[in-house]
C-alpha cells in the first residue's frame, strides 16, 4: 500500500470498508449518466469485513464487490483493465489528468462507462 493520500469507503451498514490509496486515474460516467471515478485496482485494500464482502461476476464483465448484509455495491472491479470503478467523484478532483492507458479506456467503454476529460496515456 502506498504512503500517498487515501480515503475510506464503507457500505451503508458499516460492516465492510475499503481503503483507497493514491490518486484516481480519471473520472467518467456510468451507463445511467452518474459520475464515477476510476482507480488502479492495486489502490484498493480491504479495511474490514472480509467475511461479509461478496464478489460476484457482472454480466457485462468484471466483478461487483458488495456487502452481504446490506447488499450495497462498493465498486466494480475489472481485472483485465486493472481498474476499480467507484461511484461518485473525489472531493479534490477537477477531472483533469487522466492516467488511463488507451487499452484501459477502451475496456471501460466496453463495460459501459464513458471516460471524461483529458487524453489517455499510451
Amino acid at each position: 500500500m502506498s504512503n500517498g493520500p487515501y480515503g475510506q469507503l464503507a457500505c451503508g451498514c458499516g460492516v465492510v470498508s475499503l481503503l483507497i490509496c493514491g490518486a484516481p486515474l480519471g473520472v467518467g460516467r456510468d451507463a445511467e449518466g452518474e459520475p464515477v471515478t476510476f482507480w488502479p485496482l492495486s489502490a484498493i485494500q480491504l479495511g474490514q469485513g472480509a467475511d461479509e464482502l461478496q464478489i460476484s461476476p457482472v454480466v457485462s464483465g468484471g466483478d461487483a464487490w458488495h456487502c452481504r448484509r446490506c447488499d450495497e455495491r462498493l465498486l466494480h472491479a475489472d481485472e483485465e483493465a486493472e481498474v476499480a470503478v467507484l461511484a461518485g467523484l473525489p472531493e479534490d478532483t477537477d477531472g483533469s489528468g487522466v492516467g488511463l492507458t488507451t487499452s484501459q479506456q477502451r475496456r471501460l467503454e466496453a463495460l459501459g462507462y464513458r471516460v471524461l476529460a483529458g487524453a489517455s496515456q499510451e
